[in-house]
């Protein structure tokens, strides 16, 4: 009977561990702008080593990390470097979500299981692409220009979507 309980004992801690293990506890951007992930169990993960991260964020539940990646070059006019990429860390994988010539901000949505961005230049109208988080495959776009405001989709509209934690 100890033996049983013994076994079902190990079989119920690793079970609660696996499933934190993708799932997160906090983002920081450290001095040197690399991403460090704090799990559950309160490791803390060094994701990127070329410290041109920007604007960290976790998803509302917690199972997916997002940031800017800056440029390694500055857009005339500019006082310091943009973003072409998103950085997604989700189920122990990086991935990245390119747009030119900027992301000029992103958000999630569905509670983490999409992704937002809002693409284009410094000014004037951009597109809005809506991406599943797991997949990162194109669920939605829309250019700015085309669609009124009060006409757009929800996930669209950044308002109601402030339930993710950022970190300059």
């Amino acid at each position: 009977m100890k033996k049983f309980i013994s076994i079902a004992l190990v079989i119920f801690t690793s079970n609660c561990h696996s499933g934190n293990i993708n799932k997160f506890e906090s983002i920081y951007i450290d001095t040197a702008k690399n991403i460090h992930i704090i799990f559950p169990d309160g490791r803390d993960k060094k994701i990127t080593k070329n410290g041109r991260a920007a604007r960290a964020t976790l998803a509302p539940d917690k199972h997916s990390a997002a940031w800017l990646v800056l440029n390694s070059w500055i857009a005339e006019g500019d006082v310091g470097p943009s973003s072409s990429q998103l950085a997604i860390y989700k189920n122990s994988r990086l991935r990245y979500i390119k747009c030119e010539p900027f992301i000029r901000d992103y958000w999630f949505w569905m509670g983490g299981k999409q992704v937002a961005i809002d693409c284009g230049g410094r000014h004037f109208a951009g597109t809005l692409i809506l991406y599943d988080a797991n997949t990162l495959q194109n669920i939605d776009s829309i250019f700015q220009a085309d669609v009124p405001e009060d006409k757009r989709p929800a996930w669209s509209r950044q308002e109601g979507n402030s339930d993710s934690n950022t970190v300059q």
